[in-house]
């Protein structure tokens, strides 16, 4: 499903990414952690497409989108959804426009069919009858709720999340990670997560990948993670590695 292979990435004289590979099968859920920095959020760029590496390729279903047309590239990308870290839903359109912008953008829909998808949507992260909300109108989870609810929109096959649960509390933070769990469980959608939060890692993940020296270290499972033969992973479940 995603495939990275040799990637090497910098910026200006910084190198972010040296040698990395990461494989992803169809419907894992994976998370990325490490310290502020290191080139976790990097990483999920690349993988949208975003960012370009130096050298390396990425491989989405089959297919190098290092070399791809902007064209060709935005076809991909409709099979990936990404949640960013504050939601960033757009202050000048209502939820129910924030949910259906992908779909008016990139598929010859009408605007019935938009709107039934989008309360489709909003129904699946809990958000029903909110959709002439303005985005000022809503909590901080409840943006994230709308910001999942518009990553889903198009039925992507992956999902990336950016610091899913960050600055939630823990209540909210739960929910947030059950309707990850849920997403996977009942579409079959590939998740990469990037965050810190550990409740996160331990309840959501299936492989763990700790970003170090610009590579990933081999990965661990939640119940591994504590026994590590990494002392960087012990680290970080215990809270000693900064974020």
């Amino acid at each position: 499903m995603i495939k990275l292979s040799n990637i090497n990435k910098s910026f200006d004289e910084t190198v972010i990414l040296k040698n990395l590979d990461l494989s992803i099968g169809k419907g894992e859920i994976i998370a990325i952690i490490g310290p502020s920095g290191c080139g976790k959020s990097t990483l999920l760029r690349l993988i949208m497409g975003l960012h370009r590496p130096d050298s390396g390729s990425v491989v989405i279903d089959g297919d190098d989108i290092v070399s791809m047309r902007q064209k060709e590239l935005n076809k991909v990308r409709l099979k990936m959804g990404l949640l960013f870290q504050s939601g960033a839903l757009f202050d000048s359109l209502n939820v129910e426009e924030n949910v259906g912008f992908t779909l008016k953008e990139n598929l010859k829909l009408s605007n019935e069919e938009i709107k039934f998808i989008v309360n489709q949507k909003l129904d699946l992260v809990e958000m029903s009858g909110r959709g002439n909300d303005n985005p000022s109108d809503l909590s901080g989870g409840q943006q994230k709720r709308i910001g999942l609810a518009r990553a889903i929109a198009a039925d992507p096959q992956i999902i990336l999340y950016d610091e899913p649960t960050t600055g939630l509390d823990p209540i909210l933070s739960t929910n947030i990670e059950n309707l990850i769990v849920k997403l996977n469980k009942d579409f079959g959608m590939t998740s990469v997560i990037v965050t810190h939060q550990i409740s996160t890692i331990l309840r959501v993940a299936e492989k763990i990948y700790l970003l170090k020296d610009n590579k990933l270290l081999p990965p661990e499972t939640p119940d591994s993670i504590y026994d590590s033969s990494y002392e960087e992973y012990r680290q970080f479940i215990r809270g000693g590695l900064k974020t």
